[in-house]
């Protein structure tokens, strides 16, 4: 009977992975856009960011999970903290003319 119960439980397993994978393309490889979760959204590079810092034009956001973020040693410089699930109630705090960078 146990033996059963595994098998089932595996097999179940095997198909929810399956079926994570096909859904969001995990499966499909090829093109960055695959690769990258919501690739809609724009991205910036380490010497993009960099640049903008320089100019003072940017508000630096940390969403990291509370806990995440309290007991992190690996914090930027001038970075604000947020709660990652109350979006709707601080976006409001900030300037919509400067880019908000999240990470």
């Amino acid at each position: 009977m146990k033996g059963l119960i595994g098998a089932v439980l595996g097999g179940l397993l095997f198909l929810a992975f399956i079926g994570v994978s096909f859904v969001t393309g995990a499966s499909e490889k090829g093109s960055p856009e695959r690769d990258i979760p919501f690739p809609e959204i724009p991205r910036v590079t380490k010497e993009e960011l960099k640049a903008m810092l320089e100019k003072g034009k940017v508000t630096l956001i940390d969403v990291r999970i509370e806990e995440q973020w309290r007991t992190s040693d690996q914090k930027l410089p001038g970075a604000v903290h947020e709660h990652p699930f109350e979006a709707k109630v601080w976006a409001a705090k900030y300037s919509k003319d400067e880019p908000l960078i999240l990470y």
